[in-house]
């Protein structure tokens, strides 16, 4: 690749690299990237030549529009550069030379400030991009020579910006403007960063802070003492700029930003300056009177950040918060509060906290956000020193300042915007907290009080509870999303002041409740919903857990649900009224098994045109819903309704105008069984029901399986066959303990149907998933009686099934083990082999490679594949099926079996997956060594072989190696396993475990005949663990 060797070359390259137009762009960047790499300076003289010969040909040359777009681009590139490379260092130098800085820094004073020729006329304004650049680079250059090559940086930099000339001066504006870029950026690239030394070496020679380089110096004399001169310099000089009307000359608009630019970098300042250089009337008067010129909230900027002294504003009280957020002991942050007046003073000057748009809602904000922090200030400090002030004109003085608090609270708390009443929740929180300790003490400053406006942060948080009147409850719609959060916030609020006085709470929720005007179908949809917010999340905050069975034992809440209940409230025409109604039904159902008479309303309105039959689908979808959670809570006492709502539930089914969700068909089919299985109705009942819902099911699926649709559209078909399984399972979900046989018979009878479904569509996902869940629910259901149909659906699942899957399938297969144990050894039998094939089938490809080399992916996929193999085989050897591995059928891959068992203990990482692989050798140690029942003796010889010559030593040399840390106790369980099968040899199978033992470590120099003697004598596993766990410790 060609370098850049000449000024000429590099400002070809950048021209080119910055036209979008340009075929040679991409040619052109990596010739200048190769020239910021490939050089020890990272191109950085070349690019102080570039601007020095940019700006000579610009000042010989009279300027065009195009020609200084061209200017600016090519100084642009070449201050980034040199920005990149000055952040960078070699050994902790800066890869610029010094002499490349110092040229640098002529550059910029001499065309840039113009310190040796003001006089020249500017004729147009330097682009902010470029002015933030020069900051930076700047700022960048302070940190590398200040204050050893550049000692009078600072003072040099605020020399410039304090000059000014009769008249406007585009120069000083520039010079101001980038001062306060430079001091924005020095914030970023010093004080903030604190990685490196020489930034707090820096910062305290500013500060007057003895270091390395200079001794102690008085405050008002250090650097930043005349930096926050210079800042508010610029502010006073400009501020009147922004009261006026703009004029047409070059650089007013910057010139009237330049107050809010200056305060900008004087918050940064106040974050890690000595406050003493703030903390004096003058600025603070300053930075409340900005307040008194915030513009009216619909006065916008192009922005739409509202007038420039709106913005000032905003500015001002970002400086107020640094103070009041600034680390020191609380009591001397209240005194500095309280000295300074701050909520007093900004309530009187002039901000509209009232009226919407009075003042610039980003004002408004910042407000509320400072008013919680005090608060927070003086609450705490308040809390904590309450009773020792008590009869001090100290504690009068905070008296009155929390007076003034909570009425700024409440401006901001009733104000109609969340953002501003959101910004003074934590503040409300704390109040509460607070008046919970002040009810335990007694002694309290009687001056102020907490609990005398607690009836008001009641009534203010109710109303803010109110949704809009324009409100959608749109969830998916970011402006209602954002109102949701906010009353979420409001009811955890509401849930503290619960737990901190449950009465209060209770009465103030009657009296909302009784203020909603009836009748409450016609009741405002924002009024009703809030009220019913405040019944329905009462329980919540009740401890203990859960909260509504406290809350019922209340008669007068309980009062308040019967009275809901008698109510017209169904009626109401807005569907979240509905829904939370019906929500606050089930909550509270257990009033309804005392009040039986209340039950044929709700269930007449929950299932009628309604709830079930709305026609908004979301009414539809929550009454499906909740409707299955009332059955399941009430279902002993529902025996009266279950003719009447089956009929209902099933019309709506079949209803083709309101269409259901399938996963809500899929509740109304759990309900059904609900009502049938847990309502105590007759075997014959029953029966007769389960026909009724059943056949015109099970009459669709045989049409559908006999139709040609089933070849024409198998995607949808299967997806409708799919559902037709899933009902059924869902249907059974009513029927769990003492199921008649007749019930059970009507199950079974739609094993063949379901059957026939997973034949026709083997392939199709959906078919299969709903398939598994049938088959659980039908062992639960069947019992045994399932065990003859079983392996069929088995044979196609495993045959099949994804590695997603596989999981689904493996659990069916560990639920027929666990739930028949050796009844299940014909199913299992068929089915071991192929299930362990296809999870090596599914097996990710690692090509050989080291199982800690794999992409974690990869090996996450590994791994859970030998999860699902090992577990099923745990399972099988724990539920006495273990004959299946010495089957005909089986007995051939018996050694791959247990090289695969054994490869697991010793190479897989996760020591839990080789604390299950040694479990399985352990049992079948137990089951065949220890108890042979005549197993075949060449086999149980061969079994022995393996334990003694391979897994066991296998075993003791990964417990030696430094990737094993018997400490740990994870790991360490593997170790009491191993424990467990040497105990198991020792005392079932008489095998001297001490010698094979120290023969095994031999290697590592165990000989102590003391170790053999403590091994052969240990009496338990817990002995044998504790000898073989100091073995190893003392063999690393």
């Amino acid at each position: 690749m060609e370098s850049i060797q000449t000024i000429h070359q590099l400002q070809q390259c950048v021209l080119v690299a910055t036209n979008p137009t340009s075929t040679s762009k991409t040619t052109a960047l990596s010739m200048l990237n190769h020239m910021c790499n490939a050089t020890p300076d990272g191109g950085s003289q070349l690019c102080v030549q570039l601007m020095r010969h940019v700006y000579e040909k610009a000042e010989n040359e009279q300027a065009i529009t195009h020609d200084r777009n061209e200017l600016n681009s090519l100084i642009f590139y070449a201050l980034t550069t040199l920005q990149r490379a000055l952040s960078k260092r070699n050994n902790e130098v800066c890869i610029v030379p010094s002499p490349c800085r110092d040229t640098l820094r002529q550059i910029i004073y001499q065309y840039v400030f113009r310190v040796h020729d003001m006089s020249t006329l500017q004729h147009h304004m330097m682009p902010s991009y470029l002015r933030t650049k020069i900051g930076v680079v700047l700022a960048l250059l302070i940190q590398i020579d200040f204050p050893e090559r550049w000692q009078g940086a600072f003072q040099e930099l605020i020399q410039l910006s304090e000059y000014e000339k009769k008249g406007s001066n585009v120069i000083e504006i520039i010079r101001k403007d980038i001062f306060s870029r430079t001091l924005d950026a020095f914030c970023d690239e010093v004080v903030e960063d604190t990685s490196m030394e020489r930034n707090t070496v820096i910062k305290d020679y500013m500060r007057g802070i003895a270091c390395s380089v200079s001794g102690t110096i008085p405050l008002e004399q250090t650097i930043c003492a005349q930096i926050i001169g210079a800042i508010v310099g610029i502010f006073k000089s400009n501020a009147q700029s922004m009261l006026v009307s703009r004029g047409e000359q070059i650089g007013a608009l910057e010139t009237q930003k330049l107050p809010i630019l200056a305060l900008s970098v004087l918050k940064r300042f106040i974050s890690w300056i000595d406050l003493s250089l703030i903390l004096n009337e003058p600025i603070i008067a300053l930075l409340i009177s900005c307040l008194s010129h915030a513009g009216p909230g619909d006065a916008e900027d192009d922005n739409g950040d509202g007038s420039l002294p709106s913005q000032c504003g905003a500015e001002a009280i970002n400086c107020l918060q640094e103070i009041v957020s600034k680390g020191m002991e609380d009591q001397k942050k209240v005194q500095i509060i309280m000295s300074l007046n701050l909520l007093q003073r900004i309530g009187e000057s002039g901000v509209n906290l009232d009226k919407i748009d009075g003042t610039h809602i980003n004002i408004v904000i910042k407000i509320a956000e400072l008013v919680s922090n005090i608060g927070l200030e003086l609450i705490n400090f308040w809390e904590s020193t309450s009773n020792q002030l008590s009869t001090s004109t100290e504690a009068a003085a905070l008296s009155l300042h929390l007076n003034v608090l909570v009425s700024m609270f409440f401006k901001c708390f009733s104000y109609d915007d969340i953002d501003v009443s959101g910004a003074v929740i934590p503040l409300a929180s704390q109040f509460v907290l607070t008046f919970k300790k002040g009810m335990k003490e007694s002694n309290q400053n009687n001056s102020f009080r907490i609990s005398n406006h607690m009836p008001q942060l009641l009534a203010v948080m109710y109303e803010q509870m109110k949704y809009p009147l324009d409100f959608e409850f749109d969830y998916e719609d970011e402006e209602d999303t954002e109102e949701e959060i906010y009353r979420t916030e409001l009811r955890k609020l509401n849930q503290t002041i619960i737990r901190v006085c449950p009465e209060m709470a209770l009465q103030f929720l009657c009296a909302a409740l009784s203020k909603v005007q009836g009748p409450l179908s016609t009741a405002q949809t924002n009024e009703i919903e809030a009220a019913l917010r405040l019944i329905y999340h009462y329980c919540e905050a009740l401890r203990p857990p859960p909260g509504t069975k406290v809350i019922l034992k209340n008669q007068m809440f309980r009062d308040v649900i019967i009275a809901l209940h008698t109510s017209d409230i169904a009626n109401h025409p807005h569907r979240e009224v509905l829904i939370l109604y019906y929500d606050i039904a089930v909550r509270y159902s257990d009033i309804l098994q005392d009040k039986p008479e209340l039950l044929p309303h709700i269930l007449t309105s929950i299932s009628g045109d309604r709830g079930l039959q709305h026609q908004h689908p979301r009414v539809r979808s929550r009454s499906c819903y909740l409707l299955l959670k009332l059955v399941k809570a009430l279902a002993p006492s529902l025996r009266p309704f279950v003719e009447t709502a089956i009929g209902g539930i099933q019309s709506l089914l079949s209803n083709q105008v309101l269409s259901l969700h399938q996963d809500d068909s899929l509740y109304l089919f759990e309900t059904i069984g609900l009502l049938l299985g847990r309502t105590k109705l007759s075997d014959d009942e029953q029966q007769r029901y389960l026909i009724a819902v059943m056949t015109p099911h099970m009459q669709l699926i045989d049409s559908v399986l006999k139709s040609n649709d089933l070849e024409a559209d198998p995607d949808i078909v299967g997806d409708n066959l799919a559902f037709a399984v899933a009902s059924l399972a869902f249907l059974t979900k009513g029927f769990t303990n003492n199921i008649s046989p007749g019930v059970q018979t009507i199950f079974a009878e739609t094993t063949q149907p379901c059957l026939h479904i997973l034949r026709a569509l083997p392939r199709n996902t959906e078919v299969r998933n709903k398939t598994m869940i049938y088959l659980q629910r039908m062992i639960l259901c069947l019992g045994e009686q399932v065990l003859p149909q079983i392996s069929s659906f088995l044979e196609i699942l495993i045959g099949h099934c994804g590695q997603g899957e596989l999981l689904d399938v493996a659990q069916i297969f560990n639920q027929l083990c666990f739930k028949f144990k050796a009844n299940a050894i014909p199913v299992i039998d068929a089915n071991i082999l192929p299930l362990l094939q296809k999870a090596a089938e599914v097996m990710p490809e690692t090509a050989g490679l080291d199982q800690m080399d794999l992409p974690s992916h990869i090996l996450n996929e590994y791994l859970h594949v030998k999860k699902i193999m090992f577990m099923s085989l745990l399972q099988v050897i724990n539920s006495n099926c273990t004959p299946i591995l010495l089957s005909p059928r089986n007995v051939g891959s018996l050694e791959h079996i247990l090289r695969t068992v054994g490869d697991g203990a010793m190479t897989v990482p996760d020591p839990l997956m080789k604390k299950t692989c040694v479990q399985i050798l352990k049992l079948l140690t137990d089951q065949w060594l220890a108890h042979p029942n005549g197993n075949d003796a060449s086999i149980m010889r061969g079994f022995q072989i393996y334990l003694f010559e391979e897994f066991i030593p296998g075993m003791m040399k990964l417990f030696l190696s430094s990737d094993f840390n018997e400490k740990d106790a994870v790991q360490f369980r593997v170790v009491r396993e191993i424990a467990g099968l040497l105990f198991l040899l020792k005392s079932k199978c008489g095998v001297h475990i001490g010698q094979l033992i120290m023969r095994m470590v031999a290697s590592k120099g165990a000989q102590s005949e003391d170790t053999l003697a403590t091994i052969n004598a240990a009496t338990s596993k817990a002995e044998l663990e504790r000898c073989i766990k100091s073995l190893l410790q003392s063999l690393k």
